[in-house]
């Protein structure tokens, strides 16, 4: 019983723990997130080449948070001692489906900012295409961005920026000065 003493001490540990399996989903494993995309024809989805067991990191992650978070209602059931313990052990599954949950809003979330930063490089292309005097048709733009985005991605990627140039490149207010005009005037 000297474990459940020690209880006392260690009720805030699964909360670090759920923080740490967000950014999980949301630094590392989201390349999973990204080819469903890629399947279902999402021509802005880029998908770095890091090598890593992302499914199989997912799952034990996901388990190991889980049965840590049991710990506190088995701390509260032997302290008040309401239940026996092994229904504190019922409630896991109630935390798996919660982490399919933070997975998918930490993926939708990473995929958000891929997007928002394929679609300044799309600004950027169009921009630059129409200062040129070079009028293209829409998918014809759609290509050189596409282009262009993983060119840049790839660049990024091989210097170990990748995340921080996605970042920058989605979160920027910065917008060529016509498109400006033509939505603040037009």
């Amino acid at each position: 019983m000297d474990i459940f003493a020690s209880l006392d001490y260690w009720f805030w540990v699964p909360v670090l723990f759920w923080i740490g399996l967000f950014f999980w989903f949301y630094r590392v494993s989201y390349p999973t997130y990204l080819k469903k995309l890629l399947k279902k024809g999402q021509k802005w989805v880029f998908i770095p080449k890091s090598k890593g067991y992302w499914l199989v990191g997912d799952v034990v992650l996901s388990l190991i948070v889980a049965v840590s978070s049991v710990l506190p209602s088995i701390w509260a059931f032997n302290k008040w001692n309401v239940l026996p313990l092994e229904y504190a052990l019922a409630e896991i599954p109630l935390f798996l489906v919660l982490t399919l949950v933070l997975s998918s809003v930490a993926k939708k979330k990473t995929a958000a900012l891929y997007r928002s930063a394929y679609f300044l490089a799309y600004r950027k292309v169009r921009y630059e295409s129409d200062i040129k005097g070079n009028f293209r048709n829409e998918a014809d733009i759609q290509n050189r961005t596409v282009w262009y985005f993983a060119k840049n991605l790839k660049n990024a990627e091989a210097h170990g920026r990748l995340w921080k140039y996605v970042n920058a490149m989605a979160k920027t207010k910065k917008i060529p000065p016509d498109i400006y005009a033509e939505t603040m005037y037009g």
